[in-house]
């Protein structure tokens, strides 16, 4: 959590700005002035703008990724239901604003990845991190029955996040919630399909 400091002021402010814009539009001295902070104060924090980049995705972005999955961590039991409450939570918390900025980490890894090297490696972090949460909770899940047992565990952790991205990107380009929603749906039913051993919606129904 980023705390009330200078540095962090300016770190925030260029974020909220960058989800917006995108990085490459990011004018990283124009949002300081905003601030009431000189110039001369954000390049002594961050000398470039690839910089306040690296920092975006270190400080802000993993840790905001890490906390979407922080249910799986050390679950060894209610796998499924956990995945579908997470995703669940995505149609849940999605508003008009949030979709037609889409996704973060998506649209940092579309822009950037074959700009700098740097970038790509800190981005390829976070995907990382999200595969390696997901592919411990499947194997869990397979070990409680819960998982089906013929899922490849790391495949799949790549194919969850890389449809969720999806979602995210179809909805942005049609600047609509209701496709995201109605999207989201779908990825429930199919992984109910593919992946679920049992439907989970009924265990979270009943728990509720």
């Amino acid at each position: 959590m980023l705390k009330n400091t200078t540095r962090e002021k300016i770190l925030k402010r260029c974020f909220e700005a960058m989800e917006v814009v995108g990085f490459e539009a990011l004018r990283a001295d124009k949002e300081v002035l905003n601030l009431n902070i000189s110039k001369g104060a954000l390049y002594h924090y961050f000398p470039t703008k690839l910089d306040i980049g690296y920092a975006m995705v270190d400080e802000i972005i993993k840790p905001m990724y890490e906390k979407k999955w922080s249910g799986l961590i050390d679950r060894t039991e209610g796998i499924s239901s956990t995945i579908y409450q997470i995703i669940e939570s995505e149609k849940q918390e999605a508003t008009e604003k949030k979709i037609l900025r889409g996704d973060v980490l998506y649209n940092l890894m579309l822009e950037m990845s074959g700009v700098d090297l740097k970038f790509r490696q800190k981005l390829e972090d976070v995907l990382e991190m999200q595969v390696k949460i997901l592919q411990k909770s499947l194997l869990s899940g397979k070990s409680s029955n819960e998982i089906k047992p013929g899922v490849d565990s790391r495949s799949m952790a790549y194919l969850l996040i890389g449809q969720l991205h999806g979602c995210y990107a179809i909805a942005k380009t049609r600047a609509s919630k209701d496709v995201f929603v109605s999207m989201v749906n779908g990825l429930h039913k199919q992984l109910i399909d593919v992946l679920y051993v049992s439907d989970p919606s009924r265990v979270v129904s009943v728990s509720a």
